[in-house]
C-alpha cells in the first residue's frame, strides 16, 4: 500500500487505500465480514442484520462433544489460493483462503484464513452490485464470535467472516486441562489485595515464557500489519473471481480503532477501498507506544450515567434507587468494599453451578456492563441489589465467569482439529503487545503506572493490558513504526473522507480519541452518538443509522458537529415505533435487534 508521511492512506485514483486489520492467525477470534453491497437500502443491509449472537454449540461445547461438530467440519475444506465456496450453516458459504504466514517469504509456510459468506441475491453483473464489504469487528484478539446468523431484511448483502477456525493456531497450552486450569486461576484486579499486582505480573511473565517456548513461530506473525495483508489477499482473490476493482471497506465496530492508522510497509495497493468507517476509535499513538493509558477517560462517567438513570427511573424500575446518583454510588461502593474482605459464595442445586463472588468478579461484572449499558444496565442493578442481600449468582452470571465444575471435562488436545481454539487472552496479548513498543516495566514501574492511571479512573485496576505486555516476550516480525505522532504531521489526504463515530460515554474508546484521529485526516468527520457503551451498536439510533446509510450510498458526510440522539434506554422498554414511517420502523427493528444480540468485542 502506498504511503504518505509513513501513514496508512494516500489519495489514489479516487479510491481510499487502507485495508484494516485485527487479530491474525491462531483462531485468534478475528471476524471478517466480506459483504457484496447491491442496493443499499438500510443500515442493517450494509453491516449488521446478518449477525445475531446466539453462539452455536459447536463453538462452545467441550471437546468430549465431538458429535456436535457435524454441523460443519472446517477441516474438510482444503485451503486454496482462490475463493472456493462450500455450503455451510444452512444458507451460508464457507472457505479457507491460503495466504503466506510470513509475507516476506511468500513461498514459505502458509496460513488458512476462514471466511463465511452470505451470498447476494443479485449477480455481480447487476448494475446495483457495488462490490464487497470486508467487515472485521473485534479485538484486538477478543472473543467476538457470531455463531448464529439471521436472514437479512432485504436482498443485497453478501458477507464473509472467519469464525475462529483460522490456522495455524496460537494455542499456548498443550491440553484442554492445562488451558482450563490456567483460565480458572483468575487474575485479581490490581488493588483487590496487597499482592494482587505481583500475582498479575507473575502470571503475565509465565504466560509470556510459555508463549515464547511453544508458539513463537505463530505468534511472530500475529499482528496488525500482517493481517492488513491478509485482507488485501482476500480482496485480490475476490477480484480474480469477479474482475472487480473497487471495494467498500467498513470496519465496524472496533477493529478500525487500531487498524485504520496502519500502513503496510513497502506494499503499493491501489483501488482497494472506496469508503471507510471507524466506530469506537483508539488513540493510535497511545496504542503503538503500548501505553493503554488514554482508554478510561469516560469510564467513570459511563457508570455515573447509570446511577443518574437509576434515580430518574425510580424505585420500581431500579432496586438500587436513591435520591441522588451520589447516594447510589456510595451504595455500590459499599457492596464492592465488603467483598474485599467477605466474598459471597453460591450454589444452585438445580443447575449444579457454584462459585465465589469476590471484589474482582463483581468489578468485572460492572465493567463488562458498561460496554452495552442500554441492554445490560438494568440487569446489573438487579444483580447488585441481590448481591447486597447475599445472593451472588446474578453478579457471577453478569461477569461471564465459567463454572469450576466444567473446566476439566477431558484431556484432549487444546488445539483440537474439530473445534475452534479457546486460547483465552493469548491472542489479544500477542497482538496488542506484539504491535507496540516493548514494555520493560518491573513491578515498581507498574505500581507507578497504575497509581497515575487511578488518578484518572476508578477502573484502573481492571485495565491490565500494560501488565500483560510487561510479561510478553515475542514481538511481531512485521511492525508499524513511526518517527512522529499523528497529531504532529501534516493532514493526510485520502481518496474519500473517513467517517469516525464515537459515543459520548464510551468506556474504553473515548470520544476524545475520535477527534484526535480525525484531526490527522483531511476532511474526515466525527459523528457523535449521545449514548453510553462501546461503539454505536451499544444503543439504537435511527439518526446514526441514516448517516451511515447515506455515507455508503452516496458518500455524503454528516455536517461537522453532528450529534445523534438514541431511541433505546437503560430502564425503558423497546423503542416505540408509532411515530415513524414504515421504512424507519423496519430499520429501527433491525437496529434494536442487533443492539440486543450483537456481542461487542471487549478488551
Amino acid at each position: 500500500m502506498s504511503e504518505k508521511n509513513n501513514t496508512a492512506f494516500q489519495l489514489s485514483s479516487g479510491v481510499l487505500v487502507g485495508p484494516s486489520v485485527v487479530q491474525r492467525r491462531g483462531r485468534a477470534r478475528r471476524l471478517f465480514q466480506f459483504s457484496t453491497m447491491v442496493a443499499i437500502i438500510t443500515l442493517a443491509l450494509l453491516m449488521w442484520s446478518q449477525l445475531e449472537h446466539a453462539t452455536l454449540d459447536i463453538l462452545t461445547s467441550g471437546c468430549a462433544n465431538h458429535a456436535k461438530v457435524d454441523v460443519f467440519d472446517w477441516f474438510k475444506v482444503h485451503p486454496s489460493r482462490s475463493l472456493q465456496w462450500h455450503r455451510c450453516y444452512d444458507k451460508f458459504e464457507c472457505t479457507r483462503l491460503s495466504v503466506p504466514l510470513d509475507y516476506s517469504e511468500p513461498e514459505g509456510d502458509r496460513a488458512a484464513v476462514a471466511l463465511v459468506k452470505l451470498p447476494s441475491k443479485l449477480p455481480p453483473d447487476d448494475e446495483r452490485y457495488r462490490g464487497p464489504m470486508l467487515f472485521n469487528p473485534g479485538g484486538p484478539g477478543g472473543s467476538e464470535l457470531a455463531g448464529s446468523f439471521r436472514e437479512p431484511l432485504n436482498s443485497g448483502v453478501s458477507s464473509e467472516m472467519s469464525v475462529n477456525f483460522t490456522t495455524p493456531s496460537l494455542d499456548i497450552f498443550e491440553t484442554k486441562a492445562e488451558q482450563s486450569a490456567w483460565n480458572n486461576n483468575r487474575v485479581p484486579h490490581v488493588n483487590a489485595t496487597v499482592d494482587a499486582l505481583g500475582i498479575a505480573y507473575g502470571q503475565a511473565s509465565v504466560l509470556g515464557q510459555l508463549a515464547k517456548a511453544r508458539t513463537r513461530h505463530s505468534a511472530e506473525h500475529v499482528g496488525t500489519p500482517v493481517v492488513a495483508r491478509d485482507m488485501l489477499s482476500i480482496i485480490k482473490a475476490h477480484d480474480m473471481a469477479l474482475s472487480w476493482e473497487q471495494h467498500m471497506l467498513p470496519c465496524f465496530p472496533y477493529v478500525c480503532n487500531i487498524i485504520q492508522w496502519v500502513p503496510i510497509n513497502g506494499v503499493t495497493q491501489q483501488n482497494n477501498v472506496e469508503r471507510l468507517i471507524s466506530d469506537g476509535v483508539v488513540d493510535a499513538d497511545n496504542y503503538y507506544a503500548t501505553l493503554w493509558s488514554n482508554n478510561l477517560r469516560d469510564t467513570d462517567g459511563a457508570l455515573f450515567n447509570l446511577y443518574d438513570k437509576c434515580v430518574e427511573a425510580g424505585p420500581d424500575a431500579c432496586p438500587l434507587h436513591e435520591q441522588t446518583a451520589y447516594r447510589v454510588k456510595r451504595r455500590v461502593d459499599k457492596i464492592l468494599d465488603g467483598l474485599k474482605t467477605t466474598p459471597i459464595s453460591f450454589y444452585n442445586a438445580t443447575l449444579g453451578t457454584y462459585d465465589i463472588v469476590d471484589f474482582s468478579i463483581a468489578k468485572s461484572a460492572i465493567f463488562a456492563t458498561l460496554y452495552n449499558t442500554h441492554r445490560d444496565g438494568k440487569k446489573l442493578v438487579l444483580a447488585l441489589a441481590e448481591l447486597e442481600k447475599g445472593n451472588a449468582q446474578p453478579s457471577w452470571e453478569a461477569s461471564g465467569q465459567g463454572s469450576p465444575k466444567d473446566i476439566f471435562e477431558c484431556e484432549c488436545p487444546a488445539g483440537s482439529a474439530y473445534l475452534p481454539s479457546n486460547a483465552g487472552r493469548g491472542p489479544q496479548t500477542a497482538i496488542a503487545c506484539g504491535d507496540g513498543k516493548v514494555v520493560r516495566d518491573d513491578i515498581f514501574d507498574l505500581e507507578e503506572f497504575y497509581g497515575e492511571l487511578a488518578q484518572r479512573s476508578s477502573f484502573a485496576d481492571v485495565w491490565q493490558m500494560r501488565t500483560r505486555c510487561a510479561g510478553w516476550k515475542i514481538k511481531a516480525k512485521e511492525r508499524f513504526t513511526r518517527s512522529r505522532h499523528f497529531s504532529s504531521v501534516e493532514k493526510i489526504k485520502t481518496s474519500h473522507p473517513i467517517l469516525l463515530i464515537g459515543n459520548t460515554l464510551d468506556p474504553v474508546t473515548p470520544l476524545w480519541n475520535a477527534h484526535k484521529m480525525s484531526a490527522a485526516f483531511e476532511d474526515s468527520v466525527v459523528l457523535t452518538q449521545k449514548s453510553p457503551g462501546h461503539c454505536s451498536l451499544a444503543a439504537t439510533s435511527l439518526c446514526t443509522a441514516k448517516h451511515i446509510r447515506e455515507y455508503f450510498r452516496n458518500g455524503t458526510m454528516p455536517p461537522t458537529g453532528t450529534i445523534c440522539n438514541v431511541e433505546s434506554s437503560i430502564f425503558g422498554g423497546p423503542p416505540q415505533l408509532n411515530t415513524w414511517n414504515a421504512e424507519d420502523q423496519e430499520l429501527i427493528r433491525a437496529l434494536d435487534g442487533l443492539h440486543q444480540n450483537f456481542v461487542i468485542p471487549s478488551f
